[in-house]
């Protein structure tokens, strides 16, 4: 679930994943490199019980939120490579778009350039 402010968040959501507010964040972070899904290793039993940590035994809702471009472009280079081993090149792109936009990144795979955007 992507959301442009954590306030809009608050108090809106009921059994739900993790929220992944404001266009610097994404679920690929989530899921790669900051979140609480994914990265915790839980011997196998993640494939069907989500990721292991201490909010398991709560009822709880998460979110992660990137508020600095240069945080944003450090964890889309991070998420690209991390996703890759994985083979999930869908998060790999989602953070290299991020690490161009945000950074000095060059996307391997698409000739469009993030330097004339504001």
């Amino acid at each position: 679930m992507e959301q442009t402010s954590r306030r809009h968040l608050q108090g809106a959501r009921h059994d739900a994943g993790p929220a992944d507010p404001g266009e610097g964040t994404c679920v690929s972070y989530g899921d790669k490199v900051i979140g609480t899904n994914h990265v915790l290793p839980t011997r196998g039993s993640a494939r069907y019980t989500g990721g292991l940590w201490v909010g398991k035994y709560l009822r709880t809702v998460t979110y992660q939120e990137v508020t600095s471009p240069q945080s944003s472009a450090l964890l889309g280079q991070v998420c690209g490579r991390a996703a890759r081993v994985e083979l999930f090149e869908g998060h790999a792109r989602s953070g290299d778009v991020r690490a161009a936009k945000y950074g000095d990144y060059a996307l391997a795979w698409s000739d469009h350039d993030f330097a004339d955007q504001a």
